[in-house]
């Protein structure tokens, strides 16, 4: 019966080398190397590395991931923290002069449609006015005109 792979890693400083293989020759043949990598302490078994189940997936085959360098120092760095909302006098001076100046529209704007239907008002009334001056007037003048019409000679 074949022994189950294990997982083995070990780095230059540049790159991870991480390997699944059944024994420490096997992975020292994958890593193509001569020196005993094991005996220095530098690769070591490590079944719980992020490379572990891609090694396991494809036993023998050597999964190399870069280290260090600048993408390793960027993750380093520690995320940007957004900044926090100004609230300085100068901001909410704008703020209560814009409510302000909103309301002072919204009443200007009920004000001016107010004064239109006033003056739509006095329109119909003064339309109203005139028709019934212009009824007065006819009736006036058919009467004048017939008072005339009466005295002249024929």
């Amino acid at each position: 019966m074949a022994r189950a792979p294990r997982v083995f890693t070990w780095s230059d400083g540049f790159h991870r080398y991480t390997v699944a293989a059944t024994s420490r020759a096997k992975a020292l043949a994958a890593w193509e190397t001569d020196r005993d990598l094991f005996k220095e302490g530098v690769a070591q078994e490590a079944p719980e590395t992020p490379d572990a189940k891609a090694a396991l997936a494809a036993p023998g085959a050597v999964i190399r991931r870069a280290e260090g360098g600048l993408p390793a120092e960027v993750a380093k760095l520690s995320k940007a923290k957004p900044k926090p909302k100004k609230t300085d006098k100068a901001e909410v001076e704008r703020k209560r002069k814009l409510a302000e100046a909103e309301a002072a529209l919204e009443a200007a704007e009920a004000e001016q449609r107010d004064a239109e239907a006033d003056l739509e008002r006095r329109r119909r009334d003064l339309e109203a006015e005139a028709v019934a001056l212009s009824e007065t007037w006819s009736t006036r003048r058919s009467g004048l005109e017939r008072a005339i019409a009466r005295l002249r000679p024929r």
